[in-house]
């Protein structure tokens, strides 16, 4: 099935304290890292299992119900064949690339414009309401964005980006609990999510002052990255520093990995 991804414009980290509270677009990673922020997800297709053969001539009466089983089956692999979702549609497809299009090249109007469209024409993928959070927040309209993640986390509660911005708004309100909380959603769907590991990492760092624990999600923050990144690996060496571990801090993917 389809399933295309936003992959935006890396942008360079601030400093600590700020790259915390920026928008999504600029806490990507740096260098040559693209996070994946948001997709058109569409549920799993069904398969029917095949039903076993029969291993032996049963009298008629156990025929019989053997065949009103055989014709139950057919049933349900009929039933469970209709209900194959198809897949995303090529005019979702196609809208969703020009919303992204619009995103990096930020023309914001024609992003919201596009992704407006999608969601009224195709409410039930989260991913472009991801996006068109973002594109609200970059216009400072905070409470359309809010509304936004939550149409996209009605759809899919576990959405790994739309819990992570959701995370960024709430520590930006300074609901630490609630913003530790949308990130460790975010990292049971996807524990490879960059964004959720990094704006976990800081606020565990700055906001609850729990350094070990900020040092593990800095640490698999970089491991996501395919090229270091410096400035993390600073804060990493001197939080183990502090605990009294100043061994070198893993700062990119392995190979093969």
């Amino acid at each position: 099935m389809s399933k295309p991804y936003a992959d935006f414009v890396a942008w360079p980290l601030e400093l600590k304290a700020v790259a915390a509270g920026a928008l999504a677009l600029t806490l990507a990673a740096c260098g040559s890292s693209a996070p994946r922020q948001a997709e058109i997800d569409v549920p799993r297709e069904t398969v029917a299992a095949p039903a076993e053969p029969a291993v032996a001539q049963a009298p008629e009466p156990e025929r019989r119900r053997e065949r009103r089983s055989e014709r139950r089956a057919q049933e349900d692999t009929a039933a469970a064949e209709a209900a194959v979702v198809e897949p995303v549609p090529e005019t979702a497809t196609a809208g969703y690339g020009r919303a992204l299009d619009a995103m990096r090249a930020e023309n914001w109007l024609e992003a919201e414009l596009e992704l407006e469209q999608l969601t009224l024409e195709h409410p039930e993928y989260p991913g472009p309401h991801v996006n068109l959070a973002l594109v609200y927040l970059n216009d400072g309209r905070r409470d359309d964005a809010r509304e936004a993640l939550a149409r996209a986390l009605e759809i899919e509660p576990a959405h790994a980006a739309a819990n992570t911005q959701l995370g960024i708004l709430l520590r930006e309100d300074g609901e630490f609990a609630s913003a530790e909380a949308a990130y460790t959603r975010a990292l049971e769907t996807n524990p490879d999510h960059a964004l959720a590991h990094y704006n976990l990492a800081v606020l565990l760092d700055i906001y609850l002052r729990r350094p070990a624990e900020a040092l593990e999600h800095y640490e698999a923050y970089q491991a996501t990255l395919p090229q270091p990144n410096e400035t993390v690996a600073r804060w990493i060496i001197d939080l183990r520093r502090r605990a009294g571990n100043a061994g070198p801090p893993r700062v990119a993917q392995e190979s093969g990995r």
